[in-house]
């Protein structure tokens, strides 16, 4: 398995941002070894990711060019879903920026992941890119599920697999079997920290059992983690707050999450208006860390998955810290993709993501959404 994060850097700015997962194959051609895809039977055409050239051979270990390689970094990432192809499925990945004058700064183990660290330029900015190789070995456990549309609701899902002359597209999230972990950065204040439980641990609710837990991350610990779920606070407004998965493509199963909370957007005048925002931004970017995609749907407040202005969020957050049920789409969406809980389609609330005509953030849309929970309870 190959996973990638990097992130540029461009004088005060920090942009970060993961790359397509592969299940790869290595296959030595000659003075060169060759990355490919590797599809598992659910391809006929494997994609060549990467030609890495042999720098030595002693007694049939070889040394590898490894950022002569790696001299590129493609744009494709998993968060991604059958609307992003725009109708054409043989896309391949191609997207990408070159990097030059590559070094390799660290190579580490972590359990079975190999974790290379590459420090490179690109133009004018400086790149950081984090490999992380380690052998494929499928959760057998893992139960995935299959989501062939967006008309009711909205997962992240895999790229097209050719299966039985059909494409099948498979919805991002955790195994639900075990518990699902993320980690508070110890770059998160101290004052912050139970606000972000709050939003983190909210998910609960929604599933209906403690399936989410936080704890606090080893100091140093950073992202990208090969080890932990990570929420980290970033205090220089380069960029805002955001989220990033990294799944097991040929399964949907997501083997890390990432997130970020833009510190200075919290700064607002009033103590507990900013822990309520708090509590829902992050609420809305652990949705995002579960596989969640956007609902931009109007109307009353049904998920924490919309765009609110900061009045409209802070009563959210305030809902969320206060220990109500979880909000109806986030409830049966959430119990029908994780836990196979049946779903009435038809009694879902109006659902409308990124991509879809007439969908968009609230300065794209008519106005109609209102402050504070609405829809049915179950």
């Amino acid at each position: 398995m190959l996973q990638v994060s990097y992130e540029r850097r461009r004088k005060v700015r920090r942009d970060f941002s993961t790359s397509r997962s592969h299940v790869v194959t290595l296959i030595r051609q000659g003075d060169t070894v060759r990355m490919v895809e590797d599809a598992r039977g659910r391809s006929t055409v494997p994609a060549l990711l990467v030609t890495i050239p042999v720098r030595s051979e002693t007694a049939g270990v070889l040394q590898l060019d490894f950022n002569t390689g790696f001299n590129k970094v493609f744009h494709d990432e998993d968060r991604t879903g059958k609307d992003y192809y725009e109708g054409d499925e043989s896309r391949q990945t191609a997207a990408f920026f070159a990097i030059i004058q590559c070094a390799t700064m660290n190579v580490s183990r972590v359990g079975s992941i190999l974790a290379i660290e590459q420090l490179a330029l690109s133009d004018d900015e400086t790149v950081s890119v984090h490999y992380y190789l380690s052998p494929y070995r499928p959760n057998p456990d893992f139960e995935p599920f299959e989501l062939n549309e967006l008309d009711h609701f909205g997962f992240y899902q895999t790229y097209p697999q050719k299966l039985a002359g059909r494409s099948v597209f498979l919805a991002t999230k955790f195994d639900s079997r075990k518990p699902i972990v993320f980690a508070l950065s110890a770059t998160i204040p101290a004052s912050r920290r139970a606000a972000v439980r709050d939003g983190v641990l909210y998910w609960n609710r929604a599933l209906g059992r403690n399936l989410v837990q936080v704890i606090d991350a080893p100091a140093g610990e950073s992202v990208p983690s090969a080890q932990f779920n990570l929420i980290e606070w970033v205090e220089d407004g380069a960029h805002g707050s955001t989220s990033h998965i990294q799944d097991d493509p040929l399964t949907g199963e997501i083997l890390h999450a990432h997130i970020f909370l833009d510190g200075p957007s919290f700064a607002r005048s009033d103590t507990d208006d900013q822990d309520d925002f708090l509590s829902y931004v992050v609420a809305h970017e652990t949705g995002h860390g579960l596989g969640l995609r956007h609902n931009f749907a109007t109307g009353p407040a049904t998920t924490v998955m919309n765009y609110f202005n900061p009045d409209e969020a802070a009563a959210l957050g305030r809902w969320i810290r206060s220990g109500e049920k979880a909000l109806e789409y986030d409830r049966k969406v959430m119990r029908h993709v994780y836990l196979a809980e049946p779903i009435n389609l038809a009694s879902l609330p109006p659902f409308c993501t990124d991509y879809q005509p007439g969908c968009g953030t609230f300065g794209e849309r008519s106005k109609g959404h209102a402050a504070g929970p609405g829809g049915s309870a179950d």
